[in-house]
């Protein structure tokens, strides 16, 4: 005769078989053996758990889907806010990404499914084998397309799969995490290329007619030439306000201190950090152009901007962009990973040769040179005038 539960233990140290944790299986409604962690250290406090768990008549098991209504919903998951808690960071725009990859990649998937239900060898396939769905527009028709993921966004997935199992495992849900020695995938993102000096000239000619035929709009050449002569991430180029433009008679900068997020909001830099960056003389005329030629002219206003003054040009709109002014100058692409963030790869090789490390680690906003920065405290005074001694160098960029 089957019995009702049967009471077994594990060790939390196990080399060392210290820290008792009692388990028991028992069969569900569908006469599938399941395991569930007691928590408890003590048999028969961990007996008298059993027998209360199987008396419950209305008790059903929890399914992922269930389990994580309210995970990574930002103001809501007590997962958040126990982070916040310990002083650990953990930003809206990572609680929404991570959202994302429950909704977009694990729930579809695995939503109905029991939580004790879940097992690594089928997780790891699955994840081996994910793709994405990207819908087109081909003759007025929607063309679903199935893209594979690269492994760097797989292993983001895995992650966030990971924080939800662990939080299972440690509410007693799950015996254990069975991702928790899931491997990550190898990494599979390619070198970025550079663009020659001649395939620079192609992309930016001095005519400025020509160079907005080439990228289709005037503000689109702006920002990209920018994002060529300055070293600028994209979403930084995106985030960019009237009021971070530095005018100083012929010596202009920029100041950056924040930056689009994956989610479209605004926030601090990568590093968490300002800096300044030197304009060509080049650059200074065409944003001085541009300010002239826009509707949104205040100091708060997003220089270049999508539906209104206070939405970010999107990333979409810029990789079409890119895309088509390679294709129009004929720049060959073939063998080459040449994006959007190739720009800034460029803008460093170029630079390296001609002034010292620390000076284009600070403008490139790189997290490093890190011991004397621990002991550098410059006045935003002192930081202006130190660039503004290699202007000539930046200008030999036009």
């Amino acid at each position: 005769m089957r019995h009702e539960y049967t009471l077994f233990k594990r060790f939390k140290d196990t080399k060392n078989r210290k820290g008792v944790v009692w388990y028991f299986y028992y069969y569900d409604v569908n006469g599938k053996r399941q395991s569930k962690s007691t928590g408890l250290s003590k048999k028969y406090e961990a007996d008298q758990f059993a027998q209360e768990f199987l008396n419950e008549d209305d008790r059903t098991d929890i399914t992922l889907q269930e389990y994580t209504i309210d995970f990574f919903v930002w103001d809501v998951c007590p997962w958040i806010k126990r982070q916040h808690a310990k002083g650990k960071p953990f930003s809206m725009s990572i609680a929404n990404q991570r959202r994302s990859h429950l909704t977009t990649y694990i729930l579809p998937k695995f939503g109905h499914r029991i939580l004790s239900s879940l097992n690594r060898i089928e997780i790891e396939n699955w994840l081996i084998d994910l793709k994405k769905t990207v819908i087109t527009e081909k003759d007025k028709k929607k063309v679903t397309t199935k893209l594979p993921l690269s492994n760097q966004t797989k292993n983001h997935i895995l992650y966030t799969f990971r924080i939800v199992l662990r939080e299972a495992e440690r509410e007693a849900l799950v015996p254990f995490n069975c991702l928790a020695t899931v491997e990550s995938l190898g990494g599979s993102s390619k070198p970025r290329d550079i663009f020659s000096k001649d395939e620079l000239a192609k992309l930016f000619p001095a005519d400025l007619v020509q160079m907005e035929a080439i990228w289709g709009r005037k503000e689109y050449a702006y920002i990209f030439y920018l994002l060529a002569t300055t070293g600028m991430r994209v979403g930084e180029v995106r985030a960019l306000c009237w009021k971070h433009v530095i005018w100083k008679e012929d010596r202009n900068a920029l100041r950056i201190e924040q930056t689009v997020k994956h989610d479209n909001s605004i926030g601090t830099t990568k590093t968490q950090k300002s800096r300044i960056v030197v304009l060509t003389k080049r650059a200074q005329d065409y944003l001085n152009d541009w300010l002239h030629s826009t509707p949104f002219d205040q100091m708060r206003d997003l220089i270049f901007f999508g539906q209104d003054r206070n939405s970010p040009v999107t990333g979409r709109t810029l990789l079409n962009r890119f895309a088509k002014a390679l294709e129009t100058v004929k720049i060959d692409t073939t063998g080459r990973n040449l994006v959007i963030h190739s720009f800034r790869h460029t803008y460093n090789t170029m630079l390296k040769p001609l002034m010292p490390t620390e000076v284009l680690q600070s403008m490139t906003g790189h997290s490093s040179v890190a011991m004397t920065e621990l002991y550098n405290h410059p006045t935003f005074d002192d930081e202006y005038n130190a660039i503004m001694e290699y202007q000539k160098a930046l200008d030999s960029l036009d």
